[in-house]
């Protein structure tokens, strides 16, 4: 019997050493398998932190050149602010008395002028230039001025400006005003406090483009 069994087991045995020799085998392969793709993940995850160092240094410098950018814009905020409480402060009778003026004075004359070049009415290449207290403005004519003061979205479409649209060639024109005496908050609200407010707005404005212009290729950047 024992005989038997070790003849047995014999067999058995060759057959567990057959299936042995062939997972050993396969285990080899996977092994090599296993070393390879863990060399692969190494090389990738090296790749990864290398773009990912990029990308953190890229961010870092991006946050910076938002912080400048907020800081040059804080600039112009003041302004702004200061031009829109002022439009806002301006009432239907403001606007109704400077309509009945007949001949206002210069200060309200060049104020008005401001304001024209900004919105771009009329056609300022059909503009002759006049001059006012020893600075030539263009030529405009109240009437223009009291037209647009006539419109029902006059107020409203100082407020709702696109100040981004502002160009050089508008500053340029408006430049000379910006410069001159007449051209300022106090003088204007001596004539009318609607003046007053349309001046600090045309300055806002003027001095939100003369920022941005800098600001901007930062920010497109």
């Amino acid at each position: 019997q024992a005989e038997k069994d070790v003849a047995r087991m014999k067999i058995e045995l060759a057959e567990k050493e057959i299936v042995l020799a062939d997972a050993q085998k396969k285990s080899q392969v996977l092994l090599q398998e296993i070393t390879v793709s863990t060399a692969r993940a190494e090389k990738t995850k090296k790749e990864v932190q290398v773009v990912k160092d990029s990308a953190q240094a890229t961010a870092s410098k991006i946050g910076k050149e938002k912080a400048d950018v907020e800081e040059d814009l804080k600039l112009a905020k003041p302004a702004l602010l200061e031009a829109e409480e002022a439009l806002k402060a301006i009432t239907a009778k403001d606007i109704q008395g400077l309509k009945a003026l007949k001949t206002p004075p210069d200060v309200i004359k060049v104020v008005f002028d401001g304001v024209l070049i900004l919105k771009r009415r009329p056609n300022l290449g059909k503009w002759q230039e006049t001059e006012i207290k020893g600075f030539k403005v263009c030529l405009s004519t109240y009437a223009e001025s009291t037209k647009m003061m006539s419109e029902m979205t006059f107020l409203n479409s100082l407020l709702e400006f696109p100040k981004e649209n502002i160009t050089d060639e508008d500053c340029e024109l408006l430049q000379p005003y910006v410069d001159h005496e007449l051209f300022t908050v106090d003088k204007a609200r001596t004539a009318s406090g609607m003046a007053a407010g349309l001046c600090a707005w045309a300055r806002a404005m003027h001095t939100y483009h003369r920022i941005a212009k800098f600001v901007t290729p930062k920010i497109d950047a």
